[in-house]
Formats: structure tokens, C-alpha cells, sequence
């Protein structure tokens, strides 16, 4: 693999360890919020914390798609 190539793939490190990052506080927030049975058979969160929710799966996706087409385009590949 060329030094230029290697450079390419090692600036990946950040972006994929962000995403991994994001991944786990979504984890985190579905655990805390859906975790566990609920009483009445119905899970309720407060809007605040389902607009949060949303939010964090958004940029985690986001963050994922990023990381993955920046690994295509190291690779010389489509990332279409």
C-alpha cells in the first residue's frame, strides 16, 4: 500500500471512532428509555427526549454514511 493511501486510511481512524461514539450514546438512550418492560404495556417519554432520540439516530446515521463512503473513497471504490 502506498504511503499516501496508508495517510488516507489512517485520517480515517477519527471519523470512524466519532461514529462508534454516536452509536454507543444512541445505544444508551434506547436502553434508558426502552430498557425494560413498561407497567401499562405502553412506552411514554417526554417530547424533549423523543426529539433527542431522534436527533442522535439522525447524526449517528449521518456520521455512518460519512464514515463509510470516506473508507470507499480511500479505496478508490464508488461510494455510491
Amino acid at each position: 500500500m502506498s504511503a499516501a493511501k496508508e495517510k488516507t486510511f489512517m485520517d480515517l481512524e477519527p471519523l470512524i471512532c466519532d461514529s462508534i461514539n454516536m452509536g454507543d450514546v444512541l445505544m444508551s438512550m434506547l436502553e434508558e428509555h426502552f430498557g425494560s418492560t413498561p407497567e401499562k404495556g405502553h412506552y411514554i417519554i417526554p417530547e424533549a427526549e423523543g426529539d433527542r432520540l431522534f436527533f442522535v439516530a439522525c447524526v449517528a446515521m449521518s456520521m455512518s454514511k460519512t464514515a463509510r463512503n470516506a473508507y470507499y473513497e480511500a479505496l478508490g471504490w464508488d461510494a455510491s
